[in-house]
């Protein structure tokens, strides 16, 4: 990436010539919620082993499965401080930190993956210049894959949204205006509460990619799914900069490379998985809603109103121009 090269050769260069400096063995300590034999976990592994490889054992990396790190806000913390050096984070935790970050998460934004692929290729050194300035090294972009809505009735069009209690993560600007524009009605949970309230009629649906709903086990309080791709679910991997700064020299660039070569690699087991698990819901019973021509043009238009209403919150007016200028180059 180059302007992550020209932001980071100054120092890497200076600290190669230093005198003195004597290359030691380096533990980094790396947080995911990702549980254990996930393709999530499996790959993460995959990556702190090659790391160790390519350094000869001089860095190390100690992984955190399962939130045992803490939830993400506090793994944010703590990776700010300096407690954690390496971290995973789902879309909503990167905008607590550059909020331009839920471009990628806007409704109905993206039509496929190709799309999504080249905004990330073309905002990707935005969005790194960003989080430098925060002290973090962004490492990889990546996504848990595409959200569909999940429910208990058939929902086909704005008109059958309206009323319809829906699970939504708290203090989130992006969500709280979609659902709003929607006329659907925020239940504010953790995810370990989404499944009981499914179970109760404490809400009637949830958005989720497919990979997930089955994870979680939603899946099994719907009965519809509407076939319509409500949003991406943005991901990524960020190495604090004090973490980086410990480093040996010769193993910058590597460390900070195989971490982006993973993020993109999980990215595409993801999709596959995401994938195979649309047909296994179908499967499992869930009946497909499909919305029509008509339907679907209501859904995006509110959808558009979404993305215009939050320039000046999330982003600026130039930086989403430039995401739809590259999206619609990908069609």
């Amino acid at each position: 990436m180059v302007l992550l090269k020209k932001i980071i050769a100054p120092f890497f260069v200076g600290a190669l010539i230093a005198p003195g400096v004597l290359s030691a063995e380096v533990v980094l300590k790396y947080a995911t919620l990702a549980p254990a034999n996930t393709v999530w976990a499996k790959t993460v592994q995959k990556c702190v082993d090659e790391i160790s490889a390519k350094t000869n054992g001089e860095v190390r990396v100690k992984v955190f499965y399962g939130g045992i790190a803490g939830d993400e806000p506090s793994v944010m913390r703590k990776l700010r401080t300096g407690t954690i050096d390496i971290a995973s984070f789902t879309g909503q935790t990167l905008g607590t930190v550059v909020p331009e970050s839920r471009l990628f998460e806007l409704p109905f934004f993206f039509d496929n993956t190709k799309q999504i692929d080249a905004v990330v290729q073309s905002i990707y050194p935005d969005l790194a210049k960003k989080f430098w300035d925060k002290g973090i090294i962004l490492s990889g972009w990546g996504e848990n894959g595409f959200v569909y809505l999940m429910s208990k009735k058939p929902i086909a069009r704005v008109a059958d949204m309206q009323g319809v209690k829906i699970w939504a993560p708290k203090g989130d600007p992006l969500v709280k205006a979609m659902l709003a524009e929607y006329g659907l009605v925020p239940v504010y949970l953790g995810f370990e509460a989404v499944l009981p309230q499914l179970k109760t009629g404490g809400i009637d649906a949830f958005y989720a990619p497919p990979y997930g709903a089955i994870g979680l086990q939603w899946f099994r309080e719907a009965k519809y799914l509407t076939n319509s791709r409500l949003a991406n679910a943005a991901g990524a991997t960020l190495l604090s900069r004090s973490a980086y700064d410990r480093i040996p020299p010769l193993y910058k660039e590597i460390v900070h490379k195989t971490l982006e070569k993973y993020a993109g690699l999980l990215t595409q087991e993801l999709r596959h998985e995401n994938e195979r698990s649309l047909s296994i819901l179908y499967g499992k019973g869930l009946t497909k809603v499909e919305p029509n021509a008509e339907e679907l043009a209501q859904l995006k238009q509110a959808a558009l109103r979404v993305q215009n209403k939050l320039v000046g919150t999330l982003y600026s007016k130039a930086l989403l121009n430039k995401a739809r200028k590259a999206r619609d180059a990908a069609r």
